[in-house]
């Protein structure tokens, strides 16, 4: 059966602008309009038949559950998604989770709401959970997340934290320090264990340990990672350079920096991951990933969902890339 993403790909456009032709957006231009529907005719689409199967609701509602909504990483997430979504007459029902407690009680009141669809935020779900959102009356749709019975938009956290080891190891460096969350986290969160994997590889390809004692986890705060590196910096034999898991940790890395004295990159090269806003303002290499971008995507699955009346089943990875700007160079 013909799926909105086969029609997508005949006219050369995006999923968004499929399913703006079917849901009869003013923002599509009529020829941009007609070569869509050309495309439908080309791969045998039926729009009247897969809508009344759908149900396709103008102005309806899209749930995101996230944790930690005031977070600059799921904030431009939250802005891909709503930029996706608001051009079909959609609204956008936050769903914060603060407390690991918080879960189970979203997840139960969740189905409670005339929803249209679901996101959901890097929140670890069990499988239980995942089964429960996989049979419900709206499609589900993951991002920085996982779970066998539902599509997801996730990137390589592993392959995030080799690149950003092996540029400070390609620079010379030699006592490389990591600062990041501890793997047993209250939510689960598995990004920044797989980060640290990535980094732990690289060093012992290089043969350079790692070293047990260049090694601290804390809380996901500017001001914990700032205390972390206070720490690294008085070591006997301190690290002269950095891998932080987040820009947010970074920041906290280059104010301990800042309050010993030490010059970056000249005595400390620090890289962060994510690329939020604030780091090309503070000029910090980092390893991007596509935080507006994975929310766009998961935003289209559901809109696809919504328009075929179907439940797609796939993990999608997004590309990242390094990005050096000047808080990294070579080791003196």
């Amino acid at each position: 059966m013909a799926t909105l993403a086969l029609v997508a790909a005949h006219a050369q456009v995006g999923i968004g602008t499929v399913s703006r032709v079917l849901n009869d957006s003013p923002n599509v231009s009529p020829e941009m309009r007609e070569r869509v529907r050309r495309s439908m005719e080309a791969v045998g689409y039926s729009p009247t038949r897969r809508k009344r199967a759908g149900q396709v609701r103008r102005g309806g509602l899209i749930g995101v559950l996230v944790t930690y909504f005031d977070e600059p990483s799921a904030y431009q997430r939250i802005r891909g998604i709503v930029s996706r979504l608001q051009p079909h007459g959609y609204e956008v029902v936050l769903f914060n989770v603060a407390a690991p407690a918080q879960v189970s009680e979203r997840l139960v009141e969740i189905p409670q709401h005339s929803l249209d669809g679901l996101i959901v935020i890097s929140l670890p779900l069990g499988s239980a959970d995942g089964e429960r959102l996989a049979t419900s009356s709206f499609p589900t749709v993951l991002v920085d997340t996982t779970s066998p019975s539902l599509p997801s938009v996730c990137i390589d956290d592993r392959l995030g934290g080799r690149m950003a080891t092996q540029h400070l190891v390609d620079l010379g460096h030699t006592r490389i320090g990591f600062v990041g969350e501890p793997a047993n986290n209250a939510f689960g969160f598995q990004a920044c264990a797989n980060r640290e994997a990535g980094y732990r590889a690289v060093l012992e390809e290089a043969g350079l340990g790692p070293s047990p004692e260049l090694v601290r986890h804390g809380a996901h705060l500017r001001s914990a990672a700032k205390q972390m590196t206070l720490d690294l910096l008085h070591l006997p034999d301190p690290p002269t350079a950095i891998v932080a898991t987040s820009d947010v940790q970074a920041v906290g890395v280059l104010e301990a920096a800042a309050s010993l004295g030490r010059r970056v990159p000249d005595d400390l090269s620090v890289i962060g991951y994510d690329d939020i806003e604030l780091a090309s303002l503070m000029n910090l290499t980092t390893v991007r990933q596509p935080l507006e971008g994975s929310g766009r995507r998961a935003a289209d699955l559901v809109l696809e969902a919504i328009a075929t009346a179907t439940r797609p089943q796939l993990a999608e990875e997004l590309q990242i890339e390094l990005v050096v700007r000047s808080t990294t160079g070579r080791h003196r």
